[in-house]
């Protein structure tokens, strides 16, 4: 299974789950999310967060994965940098999936709810819209994370994105990023 067909598989389980109410959304974060809005580059996963129904827990997410894609998965531990409390990875074909719940994490709410449809690898799927993948690469802030922000925000309403960098106290971290000029 080649990376395209990883991702399609990926999809389409999330769309299953969507359908069947196991989950409420779901949307496209991280690299391939960039991609969708900007020069694509090269990435070793793919993120996605999903937003889990009422009617349905965590753990029968991870069940799911499991036994629907007959996947071992890695719970992953959230940090408190980041705000994610519900994690899990597993492989598919020649790359990792990053699921991440909005459990406790109301800027990935947030961004699901204001999700897009785009299209990535010919196939249209909800993404996150640049401006929400801008503060969610503000979280970890790595090297890479800079870089793709820089990307980002010739795609992103920067003026939406300090005010959304504010409401989530994100507002120095994107200062850091695009210090203010100097005025005369």
């Amino acid at each position: 299974m080649n990376l395209i067909e990883s991702f399609k598989k990926t999809i389409t389980f999330f769309e299953g789950l969507q359908k069947e109410g196991f989950i409420d959304g779901y949307a496209l974060i991280g690299g391939l999310a960039l991609s969708a809005w900007v020069r694509p580059r090269t990435t070793r996963d793919i993120d996605v967060v999903v937003a889990v129904s009422q009617r349905a827990e965590w753990r029968d997410i991870e069940a799911l994965v499991e036994t629907r894609l007959s996947k071992r998965i890695a719970i992953q531990k959230g940090t408190r940098r980041t705000n994610i409390q519900e994690k899990l990875s597993y492989v598919s074909g020649p790359i990792e999936v990053d699921v991440i719940s909005t459990k406790g994490f109301d800027l990935a709410a947030d961004a699901i709810d204001h999700a897009m449809i785009a299209e990535v690898f010919d196939q249209k799927v909800r993404v996150v819209t640049p401006e929400y993948l801008i503060l969610l690469k503000l979280l970890p802030l790595s090297s890479q994370d800079i870089i793709d922000i820089m990307a980002l925000a010739k795609a992103a309403d920067m003026d939406s994105v300090r005010a959304l960098a504010d409401k989530y106290y994100l507002l120095p971290k994107l200062e850091s990023v695009f210090p203010k000029q100097k005025r005369k």
